[in-house]
């Protein structure tokens, strides 16, 4: 470990200790240190959106937690003052001792004989002092108690940065007893309780194990069985897995691949046929929500997506944006496709920063340039890189 993931660590380790005592502001400063370390940290992104959603438990709209985390400073981990901030350890309650009162003690009567007329009690010549009344003792209100983060209700967006980290995790195959102690204090702050571990570890590993497959075929490796050990991957879920490895191998054999989305079967068919007669590989999807399950798996040179499709589907655009939030797919080229020859679909598509657009229906020649410039594009960009 580098010096400076060790101490990317040792901020993570503080981030959250500060999540679990309620120091969310004090949280998101340690975060956005790592943010000015290591800009693309999953770790640091996915515990951002922990504390925004803890922000939210606490009666706050979504808009007015990011409103309040952009507010917060980096931490200077150097000056005194951030030790200063630090949660200090609980102190003991302290138990005051009963209020001793003294017994009451009456006077003792003195019988008066009468003589003559009636005449009132002369005062008494000892003057008594007089205690003020006690007031009642009236408990004071014990301090409130915050929710345990497991009982705080947890956000799609703070699942799905559990996910992430969980992938990280297991990129290489190999958890250390450090990643199993920082998984489980993950599971705590991000409220996810043993079930939605265990569904989200076994799609984590197998989407390693697909990705771990494509780095060692790249370096000529075609035995797989030590990457099943190392991913844990069943006998039962080797078996499900075998079409999705047979695709995968195929892909890799081929020109490049092209993933193509349209709601339209037929159409589909006919695009696959020419773009694997042009020797690339071709997989489909008939929505963009099939088509993101699909990325998990495979990993497409190129992208073609209608922009239609019949709701309550997302639409191209939609797709296009949640592809490209995948850091992997940042610079992979996209294409949208329309049988609308309409501008303001053109000039959006331009503006989300497609690459190119085609129209239906389709010319093969046109299609397959358009696939090999791009390609060939993207490769010449990657060498730079």
């Amino acid at each position: 470990m580098t010096e400076k993931q060790r101490h990317i660590s040792d901020l993570l380790r503080s981030a959250d200790r500060e999540i679990k005592n309620g120091n969310l502001e004090l949280a998101m400063a340690y975060i956005l240190t790592i943010h000015e370390l290591e800009v693309k940290n999953v770790y640091a992104k996915a515990y951002r959106e922990r504390i925004i959603s803890l922000f939210e438990a606490q009666g706050i709209t979504r808009a007015d937690a990011e409103r309040k985390a952009a507010l917060i400073k980096p931490m200077d981990l150097q000056s005194p003052k951030a030790e200063e901030l630090k949660s200090p350890p609980p102190e003991p309650l302290k138990q005051e001792p009963p209020k001793y009162e003294p017994p009451k003690q009456e006077l003792p009567k003195v019988e008066q004989k009468r003589v003559g007329p009636t005449v009132p009690p002369a005062p008494s010549a000892i003057p008594v002092a007089q205690t003020p009344p006690v007031a009642p003792s009236v408990p004071k209100p014990a301090p409130p108690v915050s929710a345990p983060l497991h009982k705080i209700k947890r956000t799609a967006a703070a699942a799905e940065a559990y996910r992430s980290l969980l992938l990280e995790i297991w990129k290489d195959g190999a958890i250390s007893p450090e990643e199993q102690t920082r998984i489980d204090s993950m599971q705590d702050t991000f409220a996810i309780t043993p079930d939605e571990h265990a569904a989200f570890e076994k799609e984590v590993r197998q989407t390693s194990y697909f990705n771990a497959i494509r780095e060692e075929w790249r370096k000529g490796v075609t035995d797989f069985e030590v990457l099943r050990k190392k991913f844990r991957i069943t006998d039962q879920e080797q078996i499900a897995l075998e079409p999705k490895v047979f695709q995968l191998i195929q892909s890799l054999q081929s020109n490049g691949s092209v993933l193509v989305l349209d709601d339209e079967e037929p159409f589909l068919r006919i695009v696959k046929g020419v773009i694997e007669e042009g020797g690339y590989y071709c997989f489909t999807a008939v929505t963009g929500e099939e088509g993101l399950r699909l990325l998990e798996t495979m990993t497409p040179d190129i992208v073609i997506c209608d922009i239609n499709f019949s709701k309550p589907n997302m639409s191209g655009f939609a797709f296009y944006e949640k592809f490209r939030s995948l850091d992997k797919f940042l610079t992979t080229p996209f294409v949208f496709l329309s049988g609308l020859d309409q501008d303001v679909l053109v000039r959006t598509g331009k503006k989300l920063g497609a690459d190119d657009y085609l129209f239906k229906p389709i010319d093969t020649e046109m299609l397959l340039a358009t696939i090999e410039g791009k390609l060939r594009r993207s490769r010449e960009l990657k060498r730079i890189m």
